[in-house]
């Protein structure tokens, strides 16, 4: 059993680049050495090595993100999904969602309301 407060960081706000840099090297470090747990944890029937594909794809998505307010703010969301991660506060669906095709949701055509919701559109 985890102690809730164990991952929790205070938020803070950086003003310096390569203080981001390390503090978003360390965050991915930390994703990195749980994904064993991640697959183990939440029973997931995907390897580990796939895990951190997709951990690697997150965070590149992410890269060429100049703007040092917004680096803050993808810092603390990527910080406070990890704590979740870790103290399993999340359900196996709400994992499998980031494995989920963009194939599968652009299956889903149509008008009606719960079309565009499954789909995500607004």
């Amino acid at each position: 059993m985890t102690n809730p407060t164990a991952f929790a960081q205070t938020t803070r706000y950086v003003k310096d680049s390569t203080e981001m840099r390390t503090l978003v090297l360390n965050l991915y470090r930390r994703y990195l050495r749980h994904s064993r747990g991640f697959v183990n944890n939440y029973n997931l029937d995907i390897p580990a090595s796939q895990v951190r594909t997709k951990i690697r794809q997150e965070f590149e998505r992410q890269r060429f993100v100049k703007d040092l307010p917004l680096k803050n703010i993808l810092y603390m969301k990527a910080q406070m999904e990890f704590q979740e991660l870790v103290n399993f506060w999340k359900q196996q669906c709400h994992v499998m969602q980031y494995f989920e095709s963009i194939d599968h949701q652009n299956k889903i055509k149509g008008d009606s309301f719960v079309q565009k919701f499954l789909k995500g559109a607004q």
